[in-house]
């Protein structure tokens, strides 16, 4: 259970009930099938790329370069983040609580 929940604590293992240790031998089948999951994804795209065709006489790359092969689903998509001024330490919040406080004041 410790190596496979990263539960390392005697305390805390032995507090552990039967439904809770079903749920947590359950995350792991599903980790590990996440896991394989994962390397077949992986096996496939490295067939991918050294996939070839024939042009003429010579066997050529099917994918010239890494755009090629990987199209963005986000490219072009996505907004630029906009940052956030610095705010003044404890000045806007002072004034933000204030505010909430006397608000909340006036209404009894």
């Amino acid at each position: 259970m410790m190596r496979y929940c990263q539960i390392y604590d005697p305390v805390t293992l032995g507090r552990v009930t039967l439904k809770q240790y079903f749920l947590m031998m359950k995350a792991v089948q599903l980790q590990l099938v996440d896991k394989q999951r994962d390397l077949h994804i992986q096996a496939w795209l490295n067939m991918q790329v050294k996939a070839t065709k024939q042009r003429g006489k010579k066997t050529v790359p099917y994918f010239k370069t890494f755009n090629d092969f990987f199209k963005d689903p986000h490219d072009g998509k996505m907004k630029p983040t906009q940052h956030q001024p610095a705010m003044k330490p404890y000045g806007d919040l002072k004034k933000m609580m204030l505010k909430a406080n006397t608000s909340l004041g006036s209404e009894s």
